[in-house]
């Protein structure tokens, strides 16, 4: 009965919240660079940092509870493309997260990092407003993207065999583990 006043008002959340880490990782990361920004960097980490485990949190439930507003959840092309990128915007948020809480907020001082995770976060945006920009003209005929020349077209996709998907999760999922357990002990970066 209220699938969709939830599913808008958790998007709302989770595109809000994802926005604000990108433009506040920008902002920490350009800190390095005009002296003005320098002192309010750490006001930035924290608060993209809060912004990001928001994002992280509703994003999921996002999808689930836009899935259950659709009538015909698998049988639309372009809500497959949604699915498919808010996981993008998953993954760099996620990434996000891991970079700040294993190097800590001292990460913006490494220019190379602090370069990571602005790509991250940026990355997280980008996906963030691609997937509302789907929402958008699903709902409401308009969206973010109608301000672009181009509006690439979603509506049709492409379905890859199940066993390239489980290729893929596996390839995924050993590279996790070497990154975690075979790469070099990281440590908090310090002054």
């Amino acid at each position: 009965m209220f699938a969709i006043t939830f599913h808008h008002m958790i998007v709302g959340i989770a595109s809000g919240t994802g926005i604000l880490m990108g433009i506040c990782a920008l902002l920490a990361w350009l800190g390095n660079f005009v002296s003005n920004l320098d002192d309010f960097q750490q006001s930035f980490d924290k608060t993209s940092l809060l912004s990001s485990i928001l994002c992280f949190i509703c994003m999921p439930l996002a999808i689930f509870s836009g899935t259950y507003a659709t009538s015909d959840p698998g049988g639309i092309a372009i809500l497959y493309n949604k699915f498919v990128f808010s996981g993008l915007a998953i993954g760099f948020t996620a990434s996000f997260i891991a970079g700040r809480v294993r190097f800590g907020e001292k990460i913006w001082n490494d220019f190379k990092l602090s370069t990571l995770q602005m790509i991250c976060a940026s990355g997280a945006m980008f996906w963030i407003i691609i997937t509302g920009s789907i929402g958008g003209k699903i709902s409401i005929g308009e969206s973010v993207m109608d301000i672009m020349p181009f509006w690439p077209d979603f509506t049709s996709t492409i379905v890859l065999p199940w066993w390239i998907s489980m290729v893929m999760l596996v390839f995924g999922i050993a590279s996790i583990f070497v990154a975690l357990k075979l790469g070099p002990t990281v440590n908090k970066i310090s002054d």
